[in-house]
């Protein structure tokens, strides 16, 4: 509990000031080792707390009450002592180090709900989702509206159980988990799919509807959040663009669009930045709706390579900051697709998976960054 945690500081604390003079500057000293314990204390036990979904609220309530003491001790620290300007400029660094953990940690806790979130989801609709009964009869997208119904479930308990503040962070969190869910199975099923002359499924435009339907009725909801989460103005579009993108280039691959596939090859390489995953992802697609012309777009892609360097280059800096401790497992979508492609082992026409890894340093670097995260798991355990 927070109020544990700085009880214990606040004892510390008074024993100084009792023992030292209103000016030392061995104050700003003494300070900043408690600061620097609670620092390192807190980077070695906040892991401890996120085991499910009532835990990983409480711990950013708690978190968000650490950040609160912390204030008021330093509040209540330069108001009873005489100190120096640069003596209290120094506590006030020391102290915002302190915060901006708080703050950080307080938000990873908040996001990293969405895993304990999907898991009914996951449950409840994966193994039928783009399957024969998702095409054929569940002709009112029942599937995204079961995802959509627990949802809704789920954030009127973190309307009850999180900070207020926190609730907005989660939801982002929620729409960018929502679109990395229904893109993950979409391509767990074309990996499926092993037959190189015959697509997916049965009737492409059926399947497009579905897609479709799935899009507007996850979307509808977060719209209707925004009123009183303005901030999903700005995520909710940018996160469903991914989607669309990706409905647009089916559409094309089955020639139910005039759309040219140059152009959204580009824009998903803008969201993706890694020319590798790019094109893999573009393949899955074409061999859902269109196998035959599956080499095909490889080929194009290939020759597309330059232009797409120069329009939206490669991500190299995007593996060490998925290693950061900011970024919430399972909300990356580059690193999500890079794991989804490693994963995939069906032959794809005209394309030498041996050769292609090898010269594929961007998979290569992927593949470390989530098998450091499973050694970090691991250890936590």
């Amino acid at each position: 509990m927070a109020e544990d945690v700085y009880s214990l500081a606040g004892v510390q604390l008074r024993t100084i000031q009792e023992r030292l003079t209103r000016r030392s500057e061995a104050l700003v000293q003494a300070v900043g080792v408690i600061f620097k314990n609670l620092y390192e204390k807190q980077i070695a036990c906040r892991n401890n707390f996120l085991l499910d979904f009532e835990t990983s609220c409480a711990a950013s309530n708690d978190f968000i009450r650490m950040s609160e003491n912390c204030e008021e001790i330093l509040a209540d620290l330069v108001e009873e002592s005489n100190l120096s300007e640069d003596a209290t400029n120094q506590l006030e660094e020391q102290s915002g180090v302190l915060l901006g953990l708080y703050s950080g940690d307080a938000v990873f806790a908040a996001q990293k709900v969405h895993i304990y979130i999907f898991e009914p989801i996951e449950e409840a609709i994966a193994e039928e989702l783009f399957g024969d009964e998702w095409l054929n009869e569940l002709t009112a997208n029942e599937l995204a509206l079961t995802l959509v119904k627990t949802l809704e479930d789920f954030v009127g308990d973190l309307e009850v159980f999180l900070d207020e503040l926190m609730v907005g962070k989660t939801l982002d969190a929620l729409v960018t988990a929502t679109v990395i869910f229904y893109i993950r199975y979409l391509l767990k099923k074309v990996a499926d799919h092993k037959d190189n002359k015959k697509p997916l499924w049965s009737d492409n435009k059926r399947a497009l509807d579905r897609i479709r339907g799935d899009i507007d009725t996850m979307r509808e909801y977060f719209d209707s959040l925004m009123d009183v989460y303005p901030a999903l103005k700005r995520a909710v579009p940018e996160q469903f663009e991914i989607l669309e993108t990706f409905h647009e280039l089916l559409s094309i691959a089955a020639g139910l669009s005039q759309s040219s596939d140059r152009d959204f090859v580009i824009l998903l390489q803008k969201r993706i930045r890694n020319i590798p995953i790019t094109k893999l992802v573009v393949g899955d697609l074409w061999h859902a709706m269109n196998p035959i012309e599956e080499k095909d777009i490889y080929e194009k892609i290939d020759v597309m390579e330059t232009e797409l360097n120069a329009v939206a280059p490669n991500d190299a800096e995007a593996f060490d900051v998925a290693l950061a401790r900011q970024t919430v497992p399972g909300l990356r979508l580059d690193q999500e697709l890079a794991r989804l492609c490693d994963e995939n082992k069906r032959s794809r026409p005209g394309y030498n998976r041996t050769a292609a890894e090898q010269g594929n340093i961007m998979l290569g670097k992927w593949r470390e960054t989530w098998q450091n995260l499973v050694d970090e798991v691991a250890v936590m355990e």
